[in-house]
């Protein structure tokens, strides 16, 4: 199994890991699950506060996310 090398495959991982869906996600992040949806999607650039909690939430890696960011 290869590791994830984006912040959106890792993120995927991660929320299957822990039952997790986007709605879900969004609620616990606090942002409208549109916004979720477009990161994933890449139609829109993670920011900050997106990726703070993804670290928070999902417990990913910081570095990880600021080098895929």
């Amino acid at each position: 199994q290869k590791s994830p090398n984006t912040i959106t495959e890792v993120v995927e991982l991660k929320m299957f890991e822990n039952k997790m869906t986007q709605v879900k996600l969004a609620e616990e992040l606090g942002i409208g699950k549109s916004k979720v949806s477009e990161i994933l999607s890449g139609k829109r650039k993670p920011d900050i506060s997106f990726l703070k909690g993804l670290h928070t939430v999902l417990k990913i890696d910081a570095s990880f996310l600021l080098e895929h960011s």
